[in-house]
């Protein structure tokens, strides 16, 4: 199975030059208790944690941040590592508790999201539906495919979001126990439920930063495609009181993405914590900053400069980064 890819964080320790630390994010099953007071009474153990936070070395030195960090959420899990593992602890647990026998997801064909659904769900003893949209055909995107067959994935082909909504329906209203069986998985994983594992990622950085001597101010680094790891971060570093700015660079068009959907989206969250780790809405709003300006023409379609970073990140880190989120 392969690792999934771009899905590596990074953090950097003070220097004399600058206030501000950096932090960039990018087996058997059983259950364990939640962290939080939410309405779910479990979540499943699938990955490996806490992740490492790792100095980047050359590459950190090779930008201009000679303290930077890297919080290493692409070798999450044993079995297929990226950033979706922790959302899907909490989207199966309640797939589960729930009485659900499958799973149904959506994304563009060679969305690690939709693959890692279906790895976990089979692990769980869930079959997994997967609506996808086309994009680029990179040998990536290839080889995401051909593991989805071998998994046994059910796909079914979209050709924009509202015929994925159409397709959606239609396996719904057709699912062969019944629809209320059938537990849905949003883009990303990124459901308030599902953000409630990148709240605990922001608690287990803070931990880290804290064992490390670095108690802020941070910069947090990662990129923003359904906002579930931004808005769940981003109140998991507020509810560990670490003094954070966490830096959202938007890789999918703006009328989907942008800095109010984070908040709405982290407001919905905060519904499901209990009231001491909750934070002010005008705290959460300063602590955010987006950055919309690095995307390409396209979902998946790589800039030079993104191309470049890929390369760099190769040559002095050893980290193989996919072009759409770097």
């Amino acid at each position: 199975m392969p690792t999934a890819r771009g899905s590596t964080a990074c953090a950097s320790a003070p220097s004399t030059t600058s206030p501000s630390s950096i932090v960039c994010a990018t087996g058997c099953v059983r259950m364990v208790s939640s962290t939080w007071s939410s309405p779910l009474a479990n979540r499943l153990h699938l990955a490996t944690l806490p992740t490492a936070l790792e100095p980047a070395g050359r590459f950190g030195a090779a930008i201009g941040a000679p303290g930077l960090l890297m919080k290493r959420d692409d070798i999450s899990g044993p079995v297929y590592g990226g950033n979706k593992v922790r959302k899907l602890e909490y989207l199966l647990a309640d797939a589960l508790d729930r009485g659900c026998d499958a799973v149904l997801t959506f994304g563009a064909a060679g969305s690690n999201h939709a693959l890692a659904t279906s790895v976990y769900a089979k692990q769980v003893g869930l079959a997994c539906h997967a609506v996808l949209t086309d994009q680029v055909r990179t040998p990536w995107v290839a080889t995401t495919l051909r593991w989805h067959r071998l998994l046994g994935t059910n796909i079914v082909t979209a050709k924009d979001r509202a015929d994925v909504q159409a397709q959606a329906a239609h396996l719904r209203e057709t699912h062969a126990t019944s629809p209320a069986r059938l537990y849905e998985v949003p883009w990303g994983g990124s459901s308030p439920t599902g953000s409630l594992g990148f709240v605990d990622a922001g608690m287990e950085l803070a931990a880290q930063l804290a064992a490390a001597g670095i108690s802020g101010p941070v910069r947090v680094y990662l990129p923003c495609g359904t906002m579930g790891s931004v808005a769940g971060l981003l109140l998991g570093l507020l509810a560990a009181r670490l003094p954070a700015t966490v830096v959202s660079v938007k890789v999918v068009p703006q009328h989907v993405v942008n800095a109010a959907a984070v908040l709405t989206l982290a407001a919905a969250i905060q519904e499901l914590l209990p009231p001491e780790q909750r934070s002010r809405a005008d705290h959460v709003a300063s602590s955010l900053e987006f950055r919309p300006e690095f995307a390409g023409e396209g979902y998946a379609l790589p800039t030079p400069e993104c191309i470049e970073a890929v390369a760099l990140a190769e040559d002095l880190a050893g980290l193989k980064l996919d072009t759409t989120y770097s």
